[in-house]
């Protein structure tokens, strides 16, 4: 029998916020409401036992010793109809809980959640934004111009691509687009969208959402150590002009994963220095000429690199000393 419980203002809160979310990891909301593991989970397994949570959990392939195994993530907790009940929720609580087939992306958004604490939840962005279910946004950060996120998981739903694809390239208002995958998808190589890798997304997205020139003031920085005294001369994105002794530079970053600067570089212009999160990030990029090549700061490596065709037209790339 389970044990019985009096239901507190914090509990109403986890309940509010895991029905925003259609279900948050448990270790998403203990950090959020609790002050200690050990009671947190002991609460969430005591409003399980009442009724106004229950739990899935979320496995991930995992490989060891040439063995793959599935190796549970997280427990994604929801909302049962007796806990939409307790805060008065007008949606039909069958409509709150975690799609089983995107427990990835479910997973993804909450630790993104507990990192950016203003995110908004699909149901939220749609209150905030005016935007219909069927619109393919995961979540949103809210902004003078938002920043709609786009999380295509493992499984991904039918036409999920072309939806994401017809969305950003119709949304009237003034936005900022990120596809977070697994792997670049072809088709959404649009200018107006702009990739981070799956596991780069932790660490990129709360700084982007903090300031979305963040990696482009970090990579100014590096430059101005080995270039000082270079001077601006237009803030226009996604390259900038400088200044440097008699030239004149272009600078950009690529870790916030600009569509459009993988298009300017395939004809890059003279003396083009790209911030990029290591050797290998230049997805679809390829120059047309064997006369251009650009040079790049390696996040990874922390080290300058030229990218050029080799004799076999494939990028390549070598390290460079920056002289100017």
């Amino acid at each position: 029998m389970a044990k019985g419980i009096r239901i507190q203002d914090r509990d109403r809160e986890i309940l509010k916020e895991i029905i925003n979310f259609n279900g948050l990891p448990a270790s998403v909301i203990i950090k959020n409401h609790f002050k200690t593991k050990k009671y947190g989970y002991a609460r969430l397994k005591l409003l399980e036992k009442n009724g106004y949570v229950s739990n899935t959990y979320y496995y991930a392939q995992n490989k060891k010793n040439g063995k793959k195994f599935a190796q549970r993530i997280s427990a994604i907790y929801y909302a049962t109809s007796l806990g939409c009940r307790e805060v008065d929720c007008p949606t039909d609580y069958r409509y709150v809980v975690p799609n089983e087939d995107k427990l990835d992306v479910t997973n993804l958004v909450g630790n993104l959640y507990s990192r950016i604490p203003n995110l908004l939840s699909k149901r939220q962005a749609m209150e905030e934004y005016g935007l219909k279910g069927f619109m393919p946004v995961t979540c949103a950060i809210p902004n003078e111009n938002p920043i709609f996120i786009y999380i295509l998981g493992n499984k991904l739903g039918r036409n999920e691509i072309g939806a994401t694809k017809n969305f950003i390239e119709s949304y009237p208002a003034p936005a900022t687009h990120y596809v977070i995958s697994r792997d670049f998808k072809d088709r959404l190589n649009i200018q107006k969208a702009n990739f981070v890798l799956w596991r780069l997304a932790l660490e990129y997205l709360p700084n982007l959402a903090k300031d979305e020139n963040y990696y482009l003031n970090e990579f100014l920085k590096i430059i101005q150590r080995e270039l000082p005294g270079i001077r601006l001369l237009n803030n226009t994105q996604p390259l900038l002009r400088v200044q440097y002794g008699n030239q004149v530079l272009h600078l950009g970053e690529l870790i916030s994963g600009s569509n459009h600067l993988r298009f300017i570089l395939q004809e890059p212009p003279e003396n083009t220095i790209i911030y990029s999160p290591s050797r290998v990030h230049f997805y679809k990029i390829k120059l047309k000429s064997e006369k251009d090549s650009f040079i790049f700061y390696s996040q990874k490596d922390k080290g300058f690199f030229r990218m050029f065709l080799s004799e076999k037209n494939r990028m390549h790339s070598v390290k460079h000393k920056l002289r100017m």
